[in-house]
């Protein structure tokens, strides 16, 4: 063989057995770095911008922010949903019809069927439904805007968009709000949709706007059918109740990113195949194989392992590398969660069982009442609001009793002892039990007066129902006594 030969032959075997820098980063086939950040609970909003924005949440536009992430937040985390129903179906709206003026001058008649009236229009409201909807909205967005739709036969609290709300004045001590007209005109065709006071207001604004040429588009509602529910009464903005919170939310996301990741990784495999080289060759990158067949090896080995193993092929050798979890403190989610309750002041005992000790439950959970009770004081200003715009002449108000879910049965005997030394507490001791003033009325005359119950029901016979014509236990034979006995017997005689 001609040396012109051996070097044609050498150039060919070197061209093979050569392999670009591009080919060896294709050869790992199954990407496993696939895992995201948590830190991107929401996509619109990253943790360090919710962290921002609640910082300056004076700014309106942060307001409206802040409200959409509470109720992304609603959405997504279970433990903030839960969070909010906790508080919001905490009440149980047990309430009475108290006087408000002297009504041992007025007529019987008269307030009697004004009794009867309010007694009626609250059990045709569902208090406890309607006012639950009503809270859940306002613990999720600081503020509850809602229309009134009333007939003779129902009664329904219709959500305003908060988008085109704002509290504008105060009556009675409760808020009144208005609407942005600008929203129907660019919606004008949806107009019909909504109450005939908000179809009537828009007109008139309209017209205002034709002949001045501007009008401010801001109208407020009449306030006989609106409520206006704000749990941060004490500041004009808007704030969700739990917002200092959002940051642990984010936080419990990322620690179970983390853990998928670390769980991920622990069932991670790579497998690595060394590619042989010459030994004593002065060329650089001088294989003993070709890439066709180094390929054809390389992807049989792909086409055998499992989705979570990993194939590289590589002329270097590669050292596994393992990512070991500190065993000291692996569980940070569980952290997180803690830091969550702890942060908005709600004990975490009330949903795990990681701790019993009734003593602080206890005293948490008549913590969170008396935020409640603040928000059943306003939900009770407006009731009487709405009954004042009912009568002309008042006699009754509506008491909501501070009772939940937590306290009904220690509340029962509280009045049950009161009404036992005739303190005049009957009204409140059957709303605690869950009745409506209406229904105490009802079911009196009904139980009583049309179906006699207290004489058709009779007690069965027994030791505690029949009477001896002695007091105490029938008395023992002679002999069935002792001497003692016997001697205190005839002493007693």
């Amino acid at each position: 063989m001609t040396e012109q030969n051996i070097n044609l032959q050498d150039a060919k075997r070197a061209n093979a057995m050569s392999f670009e820098r591009a080919e060896f980063a294709r050869l790992v086939i199954n990407d496993l770095s696939t895992s995201q950040s948590g830190r991107n609970f929401l996509k619109k909003y990253k943790q360090s911008e919710v962290r921002e924005t609640i910082e300056n949440y004076k700014m309106e536009k942060n307001q409206t922010k802040l409200r959409e992430i509470s109720q992304l937040l609603w959405a997504k985390s279970p433990q903030y949903q839960r969070l909010i129903k906790y508080f919001a179906g905490m009440a149980t709206f047990s309430h009475v019809i108290t006087p408000v003026k002297e009504i041992r001058k007025v007529n019987k008649n008269k307030a009697s069927k004004q009794y009867v009236e309010i007694g009626e229009l609250l059990k045709l409201m569902s208090l406890r439904h309607e006012m639950t909807k009503v809270l859940n909205v306002a613990f999720r967005e600081d503020i509850f805007y809602g229309y009134i739709h009333r007939d003779r036969k129902s009664f329904y609290i219709q959500q305003m968009p908060s988008e085109i709300c704002k509290a504008s004045s105060v009556e009675d001590g409760v808020l009144n709000y208005s609407i942005d007209m600008l929203y129907f005109e660019k919606n004008e065709k949806s107009i019909g949709r909504w109450a005939t006071e908000i179809q009537l207001k828009y007109r008139e604004w309209k017209a205002i706007k034709a002949r001045d040429g501007k009008a401010y588009n801001w109208v407020e509602l009449d306030s006989k059918n609106t409520i206006c529910i704000k749990v941060n009464e004490d500041i004009l903005e808007v704030f969700p109740p739990f917002a200092g919170s959002f940051d642990s939310i984010f936080d419990i996301d990322a620690f179970k990113q983390l853990r998928k990741d670390k769980e991920e990784l622990g069932n991670t495999m790579l497998v690595a195949q060394r590619l042989p080289m010459r030994d004593n060759s002065e060329t650089n990158n001088d294989f003993l194989i070709d890439k066709d067949f180094m390929m054809f090896f390389h992807n049989q080995a792909v086409d055998t392992v499992p989705d979570n193993v990993g194939v590289v092929t590589s002329p270097m050798e590669i050292t596994p590398i393992k990512f070991e979890q500190d065993r000291a403190d692996r569980d940070g989610v569980g952290k997180a969660t803690r830091d969550f309750w702890e942060g908005n002041g709600t004990s975490q005992l009330l949903f795990s069982s990681d701790n019993n000790s009734s003593a602080g439950l206890v005293m948490s959970i008549k913590s969170d009442e008396e935020i409640v009770f603040t928000l059943l004081t306003q939900i009770e200003r407006w009731l009487n609001r709405y009954l004042k715009n009912e009568h002309n002449d008042l006699m009754f108000n509506v008491s909501i009793l501070p009772i939940t879910r937590f306290n009904q049965q220690e509340m029962y005997k509280m009045f049950l002892e009161s009404a036992t030394f005739g303190v005049p507490v009957k009204s409140h001791l059957v709303a605690t039990i869950g009745l409506d003033p209406i229904e105490v009325m009802n079911m009196s005359f009904l139980e009583n007066d049309l179906l006699k119950m207290h004489e058709e029901w009779i007690p069965l016979q027994s030791a505690h129902t029949m009477g001896n014509e002695e007091d105490g236990a029938p008395k023992k034979s002679a002999g069935a006594i002792s001497d003692e006995g016997a001697r205190s017997r005839d002493k007693s005689k």
